[in-house]
C-alpha cells in the first residue's frame, strides 16, 4: 500500500483499540490490541504520519528511534534489593523503569492525555544487546518489566533488509503477534501531499516528470545512489528559501540532498527549464488577470505546460494558507476584550502558546505562530485592540476575494489556452488536492463553480439536486 492508505490504516486502527462499550472498558483488550509495524524504504514518511494521525485523534504522542538507544535506557538499569525467601534474606535484582516508559507516563501527566501513540522507529535496526528486548516489545507490549500504560497503543517503523545492513527479518512467532503494513512508494500519491504541503514547484514540476525518480537507491561501484521522498521535501525547503534570499542553486547543493550525481545534474536542468517556463509565461500576470500570451501556451511543450500548472497550483495553495492564517487571527481577535485589553491579549497568547507546546498539525501549529507574531504588535490598549479586531476582519475579507479573483484569472487563462481540454482539468484537479485551498474556499465561491461545470463528480451532484427537486 502507498503511505496515504498506510496512514489510514493506523489512524483507523488506533480509534478501533481505543474504542470502549458503554462501562468503559477497551472494546479490543489489550491482549488482542497486536502492535501495528509499518515497514518500509527510508524517507517514505513512515514516521511523519505517527504525528498526524495522533493530532488528528486528538490524543497522545511519544515518539524514539531505538537506534539512540542503550540496553540500559531502553530496558532500564539493575538495581540490587533485599527479598526474603523460606526465611532466608537474598539479594535481587531489579531493573528501573525504561526511559521510554517514563516518557511515556510523563506525556500522560505533561499533555494531560490518558492515551496516545507510543511510536517506536527502527525498530528492526537495533544492536544485538536489543535486539531480544525488541522482541519482548513487540510480543508483550513491555521493556523489561514495566509495561506499556493502558491506553496508549504500540506503533513502530522499520526498513527492510535491502536498505538498511542492519535491519533483521521478524520470525514467524513474532509476525504472527504484530500487524505488518507494508509501504511502497506512489509518486502520483506523494505529489498530490506535496502539493498540499507547499513543496516546491520545481521539485513537483520534476517529479510529474521522473516519477520513477521519487525514491531511487542503487548500489554503486563509489558507493550508494539515492533519492528519497525525505530528501526531496528537505530540499524543496532550501530551494524556498534560496528563492526568498535570491541565492544561487547549483548542482553541488542539490547532491548535497539527491546523494545521486545523474539525478542530481538533471534535476538542475529541469530547475532551470521551469524557471524559464515561468518567466516566458509570466505567472504572476497569469494571477492578476493582466497576461495576454494564453496562445503562447497553447502551442508549447507538454512539461513548459506541467510547470505552469505547478506553479498556479503552488502559488495558489500558499495564498489560501496564508488566507486561514487570517480566518485563525479574526476567530481569536472576536475573542479580545477591549475592556480589558492586557489580560485578553496575554489570555489569547498563553491560549496560542499551549497549542504550540502539544503535538498538533502542521497547519494548526503556522497558524497559531502566526497568531502569536500577530497579538505581539498589539498595544495593550482599548483603542489598540478595538482597531486590530476590526482591521484583521477587514484584511480577511479582502484576502478572501483577492484569492478568489486570483484563483478564476488562472482558470480562464487555461480555459482561453485550451478550451475544454486536459490542462484546466489539471489545474483544477490539482487544487482540489490542496487541504488549503479546498478549506479557503467558500460553496460559492470559483473553486465549487469550476468543479461543477467541468469534473464529474460536480455534474453528479447538479443530477442529484436536480432529482431531489422533482421529488
Amino acid at each position: 500500500m502507498n503511505i496515504q492508505e498506510a496512514k489510514d490504516f493506523v489512524r483507523d486502527a488506533v480509534a478501533a483499540y481505543l474504542d470502549k462499550d458503554a462501562g468503559g472498558n477497551y472494546v479490543i483488550p489489550r491482549a488482542r490490541q497486536r502492535p501495528l509495524v509499518v515497514m518500509g524504504a527510508p524517507g517514505l514518511g513512515k514516521t511523519a504520519i505517527m504525528s498526524q494521525v495522533a493530532a488528528e485523534l486528538d490524543i497522545g504522542y511519544v515518539g524514539y528511534a531505538m537506534t539512540h538507544h542503550t540496553r540500559q535506557s531502553a530496558i532500564g538499569l539493575p538495581i540490587i534489593e533485599e527479598g526474603t525467601f523460606e526465611g532466608e534474606t537474598v539479594p535481587v535484582t531489579r531493573y528501573t523503569m525504561s526511559e521510554i516508559i517514563a516518557s511515556v507516563y510523563d506525556a500522560i501527566e505533561r499533555q494531560n492525555r490518558p492515551e496516545g501513540i507510543l511510536f517506536i522507529d527502527e525498530v528492526n535496526c537495533v544492536s544485538e544487546t536489543l535486539s531480544a528486548a525488541m522482541l519482548d516489545l513487540l510480543q508483550n507490549k513491555k521493556f523489561g518489566p514495566h509495561r506499556i500504560p493502558d491506553g496508549w497503543i504500540l506503533v513502530a517503523a522499520g526498513n527492510p533488509p535491502e536498505y538498511n545492513a542492519s535491519a533483521r527479518e521478524f520470525d514467524i512467532a513474532t509476525l504472527d503477534r504484530i500487524r505488518l503494513i507494508e509501504v511502497e512508494p506512489d509518486t502520483d500519491v506523494w505529489i498530490r501531499y506535496a502539493m498540499s504541503a507547499g513543496v516546491h514547484d520545481a521539485v513537483i514540476y520534476y517529479l510529474q516528470v521522473k516519477p520513477r525518480n521519487l525514491l531511487y537507491i542503487e548500489n554503486t561501484p563509489s558507493g550508494p545512489a539515492f533519492a528519497t521522498p525525505r530528501a526531496w521535501e528537505d530540499l524543496s525547503t532550501m530551494l524556498k528559501e534560496h528563492d526568498r534570499l535570491g541565492l544561487k542553486v547549483d548542482v553541488g547543493l542539490i547532491s548535497q540532498y539527491i546523494r545521486s550525481p545523474e539525478i542530481s545534474a538533471e534535476f538542475k536542468r529541469y530547475l532551470d527549464f521551469h524557471r524559464k517556463y515561468r518567466e516566458e509565461n509570466d505567472v504572476d500576470a497569469v494571477l492578476d488577470g493582466t497576461a495576454d500570451n494564453a496562445r503562447a501556451l497553447a502551442s508549447a511543450g507538454a512539461e513548459e505546460k506541467l510547470s505552469v500548472i505547478s506553479v498556479l497550483i503552488g502559488s495558489l495553495n500558499s495564498e489560501a494558507e496564508e488566507g486561514l492564517d487570517l480566518i485563525r487571527l479574526e476567530e481569536v481577535a472576536e475573542t479580545l476584550d477591549p475592556a480589558k485589553p492586557g489580560a485578553s491579549l496575554s489570555g489569547a497568547a498563553a491560549e496560542l502558546s499551549r497549542t504550540l507546546s502539544q503535538n498538533a498539525t502542521a497547519d494548526t501549529v503556522r497558524s497559531a505562530a502566526y497568531c502569536i507574531a500577530a497579538l505581539q504588535s498589539v498595544a495593550a490598549t482599548p483603542e489598540a485592540v478595538e482597531s486590530f479586531k476590526s482591521s484583521t476582519k477587514e484584511r480577511s475579507a479582502a484576502a478572501h476575494a483577492e484569492f478568489d479573483r486570483r484563483l478564476e484569472n488562472s482558470m480562464e487563462y487555461l480555459r482561453k489556452a485550451f478550451g475544454s481540454g486536459q490542462e484546466p482539468v489539471s489545474l483544477l484537479s490539482g487544487l482540489l488536492g490542496c487541504y488549503s485551498v479546498v478549506m479557503y474556499s467558500r460553496p460559492d465561491g470559483p473553486l465549487y463553480r469550476y468543479n461543477d461545470e467541468m469534473l464529474s463528480s460536480g455534474h453528479d451532484r447538479r443530477i442529484e439536486t436536480e432529482l431531489e427537486a422533482m421529488e
